[in-house]
């Protein structure tokens, strides 16, 4: 088995860089010497392990808490009671000019880092 090629010599690996690297690695030394019946398990493993890479790089939940403090300013607002209350009209773009951007763009986000082929499906940069 070849070595994996040491692209990150000279610093410090973050969680994001390891990832990636294991990613890589098996990609490119583990999968290729599998049995076919083995290589969909080590393709969905590949799968999770670029999901936790790009959910380690976005923010967390940030955006939606903001969005929540916004609209509950009770502190009791969670994602759930949000789509109820838009569902039924009691939240919407009268009540809270800019939710609709907001919400857009966390979706995005959240697209972005779940399922970025989506998005390009849809003509959208990432």
């Amino acid at each position: 088995m070849s070595k994996p090629a040491n692209r990150h010599k000279s610093r410090r690996l973050n969680a994001e860089t390891l990832i990636a690297l294991a990613a890589d690695t098996l990609k490119s030394e583990i999968v290729p010497g599998l049995a076919p019946e083995q290589r969909y398990a080590a393709a969905m493993i590949v799968r999770a392990l670029d999901v936790a890479r790009r959910e380690i790089t976005t923010a967390d939940d940030a955006a939606l808490w903001a969005i929540l403090d916004q609209v509950y300013d009770d502190g009791d607002g969670n994602a759930r009671r949000l789509a109820a209350d838009v569902r039924s009209g009691k939240v919407n773009e009268v009540t809270h000019p800019g939710l609709a951007q907001k919400l857009r763009a966390t979706l995005i986000a959240e697209l972005k880092v779940r399922n970025p082929r989506f998005l390009r499906s849809r003509g959208l940069k990432i």
